[in-house]
């Protein structure tokens, strides 16, 4: 597998940011070809660089100065994630068992060794780190991490080494801190150029001919590290230490050109070339004292990994400088113009060109144009330009070929680029909407100021401390005062102390960002005023209420329209309370507005508690529900009046109401309605006390014709709505006329008066009795059970009459016949029917012999007598 599929399948832990320049998608953690592909491959590495390490062991047979491994075992997990754990603990099992330990031990070791690894992957994961390494937080992070996984590694090797016996007490303290410092020199050393491996990182360092330079630096680094430990190659005495000391210089160039992979791969290279040198017995390092030779391997070996972290820390921190600047220069919204001493053009960003209207990319030639030669002789303005004292704007106008002009704001800075040069740098600032827009503001404020000084209000702007920041002509005209006076004075110092403590409330309230206003009364040059005062509160881009406005309108019409309705609501209550009626303004929501005293009387309360009260509030629900068709035809525009009547515990009451529309000016909607409510009681009474008197008969005191007939009439329309029988029966005094004729007319008075009498105690109170006229006297039952009942009740009455009749000192006997006819609603019938009917029953019975009745029904003939 080649390092490009290396670094395009790395898969990292959640939390690790991957270079962006590279495509990257994640692999799948199923098994399969490319899966054991890695496996192997990481296993295979983990091994071989196990085995140089431990060709150098510097205590016992387990101890190294510097393990690779650990910086391979780091670069999988980054890349691969957890799934590599398996990969890694299999390899450091093996190498551990191949050199003598035993099962149990390697296989802890092998633990250890994969977790430590694991842990700083976990922890790199968890801080954002990126990849790439182009940022010199992540080498922090890196570092940080590694050191936290090894003290994992040290700790549980040493341990492991002390239980199989390769420890003893003595060594356990210098082992641990030898392995520790071996497994982060190796994280180091291995783990950073495997990690910064991917396309993008390998294009950047050598590809093209600067990749061949850095190339062929690289080379040149190997060969040095090959001249200085290889046996076939041995160096002189005197080029041993140049040898050794070049690669700092080389590496170093690397960094600077070609980034962190090709620096970290020289550093990997010399000390690869140097531990296999060493371990086998060449090299400066190679000297009789095998501890000393390793301990300075060590140190040489560390100070190049340091060297190298600390040059590719700064190299990536100019580098992040280095595209901040180009970023900032490439896209600013500016025009940034760079000039030589000799007035030639040495670089112009996209915005520069498109101002200069140069074309995008440059033509052969074009670099080290002068800046004379600008097209539309804008290069001679430009070159005036540079004559000004650096940091002072000046405003100068570009030509464009489509005749167009544009305002720029140009500024000078002047600085030395690396070979000393002065430099002229021309920061060209697009002014032209600016400038147009200040011009229409100036406009937009010349017009608001024409149209606040010709408004007929005052128009006022205060800042927080409540002065004046703008006033309208209208102060002059109303006031008297001069509206450019009062700028930048307070409120309380133009109107005075007097008005300014009747207006700080809404003033205040206006500063907390509510809508306030209040009215009050004003003394002007010709007339007095009255003016209602609007505050809106004025706020910044922020949200934060920095001033308010006020608006003062003339409101004096409206105070003297609201003074005269006053008087004449005054004049119109005095007259209305005065009426022996209630009179009452009702609005469209069905709520009081006007009331006079009346209903005062009728609902003992005052009337400034029924004022604001809806209609069902003050008269009751009951009142209500008659009412409420009416009020919905009076507010629908139609003139209403209509009878009610109510009974209360103190009687009964009768009322005339009469609703009457008031419409708007438009003469459509309707704005509410008068009611003017007339007690009617005493008439309705009088009505009705006539009505009974026309009704009954003077003499007997039952009802005349006219009653009867009234009460017949609505006998049959019960009877034909809800059903059951009545009974209507007709009677006749026997042997009245003798009485009459031989007695005188004050007897046959007296007699008419007692047949009433008895006739009514031989009915049930509700039956109706009348005597239509002469000796004839009429009766109506309702809701009999029972046409037998019928029967009874004229057996009775003709049995009741049979006893004589004392008149003052005279006993008279007289008899009855009854015409009983029964009706049970039949339709078409009509009470004079069922009257001819019972006359025609009635002759019946004094045809049979009197002293009896005779019984049918409405439509069939005599059915019984008795």
């Amino acid at each position: 597998m080649s390092w490009e599929q290396f670094g395009a399948n790395a898969a990292p832990l959640p939390g690790l940011a991957v270079n962006s320049s590279t495509p990257y998608e994640a692999p799948s953690q199923a098994s399969g070809p490319h899966q054991f592909a890695r496996m192997g491959a990481a296993a295979l590495a983990y091994y071989l660089a196990a085995r140089l390490g431990l060709l150098i062991p510097y205590i016992g047979s387990h101890v190294s100065l510097i393990w690779l491994p650990t910086g391979i075992a780091l670069a999988a997990y980054l890349r691969w994630g957890t799934s590599m754990a398996p990969t890694m603990l299999l390899a450091a099992f093996l190498i551990n068992y191949q050199i003598g330990t035993p099962a149990w031990a390697a296989l802890g070791i092998a633990a250890g060794n994969a977790l430590g690894p694991w842990l700083s992957a976990q922890l790199l994961g968890r801080l954002g780190f990126d990849a790439a390494l182009t940022r010199r937080a992540d080498l922090g992070h890196y570092l940080l991490a590694v050191a936290l996984g090894m003290l994992v590694t040290a700790s549980n090797g040493c341990v492991w080494l002390r239980l199989a016996g390769f420890l003893s007490a003595g060594q356990w303290a210098p082992a641990w801190l030898t392995w520790w410092t071996g497994d982060a020199v190796g994280a180091l050393l291995g783990g950073i150029p495997l990690v910064a491996m991917s396309r993008a990182s390998m294009r950047t360092s050598f590809a093209g001919r600067r990749g061949r330079f850095n190339m062929a630096l690289l080379g040149l680094v190997l060969a040095c590290g090959l001249l200085t430990f290889s046996p076939w190659t041995a160096p002189a005495t005197a080029l041993t230490f140049p040898l050794l000391a070049l690669p700092l210089f080389l590496m170093a160039v690397l960094a600077l050109r070609a980034g962190v992979l090709a620096a970290s791969l020289a550093v990997l290279l010399l000390s690869g070339t140097a531990a296999w040198g060493t371990a086998s017995g060449i090299g400066p390092f190679a000297g009789h004292d095998t501890h000393a030779g390793l301990l300075a391997l060590w140190s040489y070996v560390t100070a190049q990994v340091c060297t190298g972290v600390l040059i590719c820390g700064l190299a990536a921190e100019l580098l992040a400088s280095q595209r901040q600047q180009q970023a900032q220069f490439q896209h600013a919204s500016e025009g940034i113009v760079v000039v030589d001493p000799e007035g030639r053009l040495t670089a112009l960003n996209p915005m520069a060109r498109l101002m200069l209207e140069l074309a995008p990319k440059e033509p052969p030639g074009t670099p080290g144009l002068a800046l004379t030669q600008l097209p539309n002789g804008n290069g001679t303005s430009l070159a005036e330009c540079l004559q000004q004292p650096a940091g002072q704007p000046r405003l100068l106008t570009l030509c464009r070929s489509d005749g167009r002009r544009l305002e720029v704001e140009v500024q000078t800075a002047r600085y030395r680029d690396a070979r000393g040069r002065q430099l002229s740098q021309l920061l060209l600032r697009d002014v032209t909407e600016s400038r147009e827009a200040q011009a229409s503001l100036a406009a937009s404020e010349e017009r608001l100021r024409a149209i606040t000084d010709s408004a007929p209000a005052l128009i006022a702007d205060h800042d927080r401390e409540y002065r004046y920041r703008f006033a309208n002509r209208t102060y002059q005209d109303w006031l008297g005062i001069a509206p450019e006076t009062v700028l930048g004075q307070t409120v309380a110092s133009v109107l005075g102390e007097a008005a300014w403590a009747e207006v700080r409330p809404a003033m205040e309230a206006a500063l907390r960002g509510e809508a306030a206003s209040y009215e009050r009364h004003i003394q002007g040059r010709a007339e007095e005023r009255w003016i209602h005062v609007a505050l809106v509160p004025r706020r910044d881009a922020a949200g934060a209420v920095d001033g308010f406005y006020a608006l003062a309108s003339d409101i004096t019409p409206r105070r003297r329209a609201e003074q005269a309705l006053r008087q004449s609501e005054q004049r119109l209550r005095s007259i209305t309370d005065q009426l022996p009626m209630r009179v009452s303004y009702v609005g469209a929501d069905e709520r009081y507005r006007f009331i006079n005293r009346a209903y005062e009387r009728a609902f003992g309360r005052p009337r400034h508690e029924l004022l604001g009260l809806t209609v069902r509030e003050v008269i009751g629900a009951g009142a209500y529900g008659e009412a409420a068709p009416h009020i919905r035809r009076a507010l629908a525009g139609e003139t209403v009046s209509f009878d009610s009547e109510i009974t209360t515990r103190e009687g009964y009451r009768c009322y005339r109401a009469s609703y009457l529309p008031q419409f708007a000016d438009d003469g459509r909607e309707v704005l509410g309605f008068v009611a003017m409510i007339l007690d009617t009681t005493a008439q309705k009474q009088e009505e009705r006390r006539l009505i009974e008197l026309s009704q009954s008969d003077s003499l007997t005191g039952l009802l005349n014709r006219a009653g009867f007939e009234q009460r017949a009439h609505e006998a049959v329309q019960r009877c034909q709505s809800v059903g059951g029988t009545m009974a209507l029966l007709l009677l006749d005094l026997d042997g009245f006329k003798q009485v009459n004729d031989s007695l005188g007319h004050l007897a046959g008075d007296l007699l008419l008066r007692g047949f009433a009498g008895r006739l009514s105690r031989s009915l049930r109170g509700a039956d109706i009795v009348a005597r239509p006229g002469g000796d004839e006297f009429a009766v109506i039952v309702e809701q009999l059970s029972a046409p037998a009942d019928a029967v009874t009740i004229a057996g009775n009455i003709v049995e009741a009459m049979r006893a004589p009749f004392v008149l003052e000192n005279r006993s008279v006997h007289v008899s009855t016949s009854i015409g009983v006819v029964l009706y049970r609603g039949e339709p078409g019938l009509t009470p004079r029917d069922l009257s001819k009917r019972a006359d025609d029953l009635l002759y019946a019975a004094k045809a049979g012999g009197r002293d009896r009745f005779c019984l049918g029904s409405a439509e069939a003939p005599c059915t019984s007598d008795s």
